[in-house]
Parts: structure tokens; sequence; C-alpha cells
């Protein structure tokens, strides 16, 4: 890590349909971090945890009209989280809050996008990651 190299910690507790712009800033903000080089955590607690969910990621160009209100919204936040976790960022998740909707570790490949080395999370985990950051943003 050089001198100019920060560690951001992302925070999405926020429901992705009914606040879908906080949970698109949330996306965006995580991969320019990332593509400027610098270390990144995205944790997704609470009811943020759907912006991994197939069911709801999809259709999250219907609750905003951010882009047009076309499925182009939808698979840019899809495509830019998938490749978030392929470039390196870390994703963490609350294990207890995908509980409540039904998303386990082992149901996850069905119910879940293509990102890569997800981190089942409590916490305990959140406290620890979010006090190894420079920045922490919270949507």
């Amino acid at each position: 890590m050089n001198a100019q190299t920060k560690k951001y910690f992302i925070h999405l507790t926020s429901d992705p349909i009914k606040n879908p712009s906080a949970a698109l800033m949330s996306i965006h903000a995580a991969s320019e971090a990332l593509s400027q080089g610098h270390e990144v955590t995205y944790f997704a607690a609470a009811d943020g945890v759907q912006i991994f969910m197939k069911d709801v990621i999809s259709n999250i160009h219907a609750a905003t009209k951010h882009g047009g209100g076309d499925f182009k919204m939808s698979e840019m936040a899809i495509s830019k989280l998938e490749q978030f976790s392929r470039e390196g960022g870390v994703i963490h998740v609350s294990e207890g809050s995908f509980m409540t909707y039904g998303v386990t570790q082992e149901n996850a490949s069905e119910m879940l996008i293509r990102v890569e080395n997800i981190n089942w999370s409590y916490p305990k985990q959140l406290i620890e990651e979010s006090a190894k950051a420079d920045l922490v943003f919270s949507y």
C-alpha cells in the first residue's frame, strides 16, 4: 500500500428497493475506489444484504428512474458487483441478516449473483473490518 492508497469501508444497510439511490451509490463508490487502486471492503448488512440477491438486484431498475428506468441499470449494478469481487474487492455479508430473507451458505449459489469470496459475517467482523478503514461510507 503506497502513501496515497487508503482503506475504504463501504457499508450498505438500506433496502435496495426502498432506497435504490443509496444501494447504487454504494456500488459506484466501492467500484470507483477499487479502480483508483484503494483497498475496499464492501459490507452488506440488515436490509442491504438484498443487493446480492438475484431477484432484487435484477429489478432495481424498476425502483428508480436513474438510468432511464430500464434493465440496463440492473445489469450495470450486477456487472459492477461481480467485477468488484473478481478484481480484489473484499465482500462481507451479514449471515444473520441473510437468514431473514431465507438465504444461507447452502443455497447462496441459487439465490445470489455470482460474486466471489463472500465472507459470511456477524457484528464482530463488522467492527473488526470497519476499524481497519481510513474512510467509512455508510449507505
